[in-house]
């Protein structure tokens, strides 16, 4: 976590002190330094992703299967804020993501028991609201707060047969981070977010044993670039 933290004020950083960012400043200039972040907005995002994984085998409730994943995540999103006084706009944010992250399992298996063998996540949206701060009419932080609904990929196995099934997953994300204007029109975005999904059971049919019946829980922390338009 405090290389995450290190990470992203080091990013803030260089972009609030560069001088080609610190540009951009057109002959039109907004009444207020809010106004200059207020609007519709389109973005491209991607980044680095952390699963942390644990699922608990209903069969044996003190059976816990653990692990972390690393991987790359990429997407977008699209919203609209309003500036609420010269400095402070609240939006809206709806985003859908995508993720390489996979964690399979290699230490926790447990012979002649059905195991949770690989967790996969696939579409991730988000919809929230973002709250922000405007340092400058080039630059603002912000923070935002919202749903997330994942759909996670698991697969089983008891050390031969292997099956598969799919949960969405839902649960709540935090994030925070600094914008700043490349043009009029253009920005480019640093964020950390922070998720954490609640219970997700799933369950293999077939005859796959009792103890294929599983409880997933997950969090993720997701260092995050963005490119985007405002209109």
């Amino acid at each position: 976590m405090k290389t995450i933290v290190a990470l992203l004020c080091s990013g803030m950083a260089v972009i609030a002190a560069s001088p080609a960012f610190a540009q951009g400043t057109d002959a039109a200039m907004p009444a207020t330094a809010a106004a200059a972040f207020s609007g519709a907005h389109i973005e491209a995002t991607f980044g680095w992703d952390h699963l942390a994984n644990k699922s608990i085998k209903d069969i044996d409730p003190t059976a816990h299967v653990t692990g972390t994943a690393d991987g790359v995540t990429f997407g977008g999103a699209l919203g609209y804020d309003v500036a609420l006084t010269d400095k402070v706009t609240l939006g809206g944010e709806l985003g859908l993501y995508g993720a390489s992250t996979k964690w399979n399992n290699t230490a926790n298996l447990v012979a002649g028991t059905f195991n949770t063998a690989t967790v996969k996540p696939g579409r991730d949206i988000f919809a929230g609201a973002k709250l922000g701060y405007a340092l400058s009419t080039q630059t603002q932080i912000f923070g935002k707060a919202g749903y997330t609904n994942t759909h996670f990929g698991i697969y089983g196995t008891d050390g031969s047969a292997v099956l598969y099934n799919g949960v969405n997953a839902s649960g709540f994300r935090l994030g925070a981070g600094v914008e700043q204007k490349l043009t009029k029109a253009t920005y480019a975005k640093l964020a950390y977010d922070y998720s954490h999904y609640g219970s997700g059971q799933f369950n293999y049919g077939g005859s796959s044993p009792d103890a294929s019946t599983f409880d997933l829980h997950n969090d993720r922390h997701q260092l995050l670039a963005s490119v985007g338009v405002r209109f």
